[in-house]
């Protein structure tokens, strides 16, 4: 009888220990700590979505100001083609200007030798190469400034 009762209590106690081996324990935490955990979890979210905007919002202004520097860029170019474009033409207004006046010179010293010129025809002849000339200073003052500007 007494070896009943040893092999006994070792069966209760072998299944005693084998209930508690299965048995996982869970750990006990409090709700307020899960609370807790929770709120820290979604301040981190909110933390780490803000600093998200502020890359994306740095991005965007940097990328403006690239944008914005190209353009101004692009727009000095296109200036100093057009200042270029407007030096050349000057430069082809002055000499035609000065192979007018050349030619009607010209045609003015061949037609007196003839004696087909009148003094009012002269005269005529005399104010359109003043006029030309007038015409060749304003040009050239202004092809002093276009090249001062370039």
């Amino acid at each position: 009888m007494k070896m009943i009762r040893i092999i006994t209590l070792m069966a209760v106690g072998l299944f005693c220990q084998i209930t508690l081996a299965q048995e996982t324990p869970d750990p006990v935490t409090p709700l307020e700590n899960t609370e807790q955990m929770m709120e820290e979890k979604i301040r981190q979210e909110a933390k780490e979505a803000k600093e998200a905007m502020k890359r994306i919002e740095k991005a965007e202004r940097e990328a403006k100001k690239a944008e914005k520097a190209q353009k101004k860029a692009e727009k000095e170019l296109k200036n100093r083609e057009k200042l270029s474009s407007d030096i050349d033409s000057k430069r082809r207004s002055i000499a035609k200007d000065e192979k007018k006046i050349s030619k009607i010179q010209e045609k003015m010293i061949k037609d007196e030798k003839k004696g087909k010129l009148s003094p009012l025809a002269i005269e005529k002849l005399n104010q359109k190469i003043d006029k030309l000339k007038k015409g060749i200073e304003k040009d050239r003052e202004k092809l002093t400034k276009l090249e001062s500007k370039q």
